[in-house]
């Protein structure tokens, strides 16, 4: 489970940009991600309702990432013979089921096959058919707008750079949503823990939980920074017990990524992030529909919510009016 965050520029979100760029990266069947024989892309993509409930309705997009791709080998190993040269090749096309949920833009992965495409992956792979999108809604604006001015003399003259510049090309992170037994259980693998780096990521439409990382998220914002780190090293060893605290405060909604660096009981270097101590739910009889599998997906997610294991902001105001109108427009 992953915080998807996806901007465009410092103004605008995932959902600000939704019908025109957002929503079409994954509907478009034509959309592939190709290098040499692997080709990664989207099957079975569908919107789903996820609550229809009179306060707040929750739609989500569902649907499978594929890798497509051919294994070639060379040689074998044979008993009494050694190597033998032996070319053969054979396709595989691996693959996951995910659900985007637009109101909080949390996202669950689930891998269905031993070699599944990775959440990286995922993530290279949605960045460029947004920005493919994109080109092309800088294209179509420019021409929409040129065609109106035709119309009317008076209308003002946008350039494309105008338009680059109130919708920037996108940019997407995903963050692992952690446990703070996960966490725990890695920080207590340090002998000596000489450094923890929190690096303060671009949000979603939201408000941190805690008070203090909302406060540096507002100067960060404020001064116009695009890296804001806050770092604490000392080379005798930090305090483990509130690195524990700390990092799960800090990672608890998935806006911040640590980074932890020192010495294991054996003595050896150890380094660790996000996806050390990221949480993680095993699923069972889950349906091989996309669609389908959205509903336990989602009721999975509510029950961590309500357990407290995971943490999510209130949806903001603006992102209620948006979420109703693509649940009016798509299932009403």
């Amino acid at each position: 489970m992953s915080n998807l965050i996806c901007r465009f520029g410092r103004d605008k979100v995932l959902l600000d940009m939704a019908d025109e760029i957002v929503l079409p990266c994954f509907f478009d069947e034509n959309l592939a991600r190709n290098y040499s024989k692997t080709s990664y892309f989207f099957h079975e993509v569908s919107p789903v309702l996820l609550n229809n409930e009179a306060s707040e309705s929750v739609v989500g997009i569902a649907g499978r990432f594929i890798k497509d791709t051919t294994l070639e080998r060379e040689q074998i190993f044979e008993e009494g013979k050694g190597l033998v040269k032996d070319a053969g090749s054979i396709r595989s096309s691996p693959s996951a089921i995910f659900l985007l949920i637009l109101n909080n833009h949390r996202l669950i992965y689930v891998k269905e096959t031993r070699d599944a495409p990775s959440k990286e992956s995922f993530r290279s792979t949605l960045l460029r058919f947004l920005r493919d999108k994109h080109k092309e809604y800088i294209e179509e604006e420019y021409k929409r707008l040129n065609a109106a001015r035709e119309e009317d003399a008076n209308a003002e003259r946008i350039t494309k750079k105008d338009l680059h510049e109130s919708t920037p090309k996108p940019t997407l992170e995903l963050i692992p949503l952690t446990s703070e037994d996960g966490i725990e259980e890695f920080v207590r693998k340090y002998s000596i823990l000489k450094t923890i780096e929190i690096s303060l990521s671009d949000r979603n439409d939201e408000n941190d939980n805690d008070p203090f990382f909302e406060a540096m998220q507002k100067k960060k914002d404020a001064i116009g920074s695009t890296k804001t780190l806050v770092k604490h090293n000392n080379p005798k060893g930090l305090d483990k017990d509130e690195a524990i605290s700390e990092i799960a405060e800090a990672t608890e909604q998935g806006n911040q990524t640590v980074k932890l660096s020192g010495i294991d009981n054996e003595g050896d270097i150890l380094r660790g992030n996000n996806d050390n101590f990221q949480l993680r739910k095993p699923l069972d009889d889950l349906s091989s529909k996309p669609a389908n599998a959205a509903s336990d997906l989602y009721e999975s997610f509510v029950g961590l919510v309500k357990s407290g294991l995971v943490k999510v902001p209130e949806t903001s105001q603006k992102a209620k009016v948006i979420v109703e109108s693509l649940a009016q427009r798509l299932f009403k």
